[in-house]
C-alpha cells in the first residue's frame, strides 16, 4: 500500500498518518467487525424482506451476505495475522462492491428495477452505503499504519 501510495503522489497527501497511531488493535477490529455485521444484517433484511428482486440481484446480495460474514469470522479468528489480513481485505470488497450496486442502482438503474434510479431517499440504502464507506475508512486507516489491527506485526497488545 505504501509503494501505491508513493506511486500516485496520496503519500503527501495522507501524510498525517505518520504523526498518529492509535493502539487499540482489539477495538479496531470490533469496530471492523460491527460494521460488516451492519452491512450483512442490511443485506439479510433486503433478502428475507419480500421485496421482488431480480434472481440476478438475489444472488449478488447473497453472496455479499456470505462475503460479509465469512470477513467478519476471519477477523474474530485473530490468532493468525494472514487470516487477519484476508478478513480485512475481504471486507473492503464487499464494501467497495455494495457501494458500487447502489450508487449504480440510483443513477444509471439495474436491469429489472428501473423504479429505484434517483431514489436517493431510501434510508436504509443511504445507512448501508455509510457503513460500507466507514468501513473502507478504517480499514485504510489500518493499512496506513495509524490504527493497529494487527498487534502481531508491531509487538504492540491491548
Amino acid at each position: 500500500m505504501t509503494t501505491v501510495l508513493r506511486w500516485t503522489g496520496m503519500g503527501k497527501l495522507v501524510s498525517f498518518y505518520r504523526y498518529f497511531a492509535f493502539n487499540g488493535p482489539r477495538l479496531t477490529t470490533a469496530l471492523g467487525i460491527v460494521l460488516l455485521l451492519g452491512i450483512a444484517a442490511i443485506r439479510l433484511y433486503w433478502l428475507a424482506g419480500g421485496f421482488p428482486l431480480p434472481a440476478y440481484l438475489v444472488a449478488s446480495v447473497g453472496l455479499l451476505l456470505s462475503a460479509a460474514l465469512l470477513a467478519a469470522v476471519c477477523m474474530v479468528l485473530g490468532r493468525r495475522p494472514g487470516l487477519v489480513r484476508f478478513g480485512w481485505a475481504l471486507g473492503a470488497v464487499v464494501s467497495a462492491v455494495s457501494s458500487a450496486t447502489y450508487l449504480a442502482s440510483r443513477t444509471v438503474g439495474l436491469p429489472g428495477l428501473p423504479q429505484l434510479v434517483d431514489r436517493w431517499d431510501y434510508a436504509l440504502g443511504t445507512f448501508a452505503i455509510a457503513l460500507a464507506a466507514l468501513f473502507v475508512a478504517l480499514h485504510f486507516s489500518v493499512v496506513t499504519g495509524m490504527n493497529v489491527a494487527y498487534p502481531h506485526q508491531r509487538h504492540w497488545h491491548d
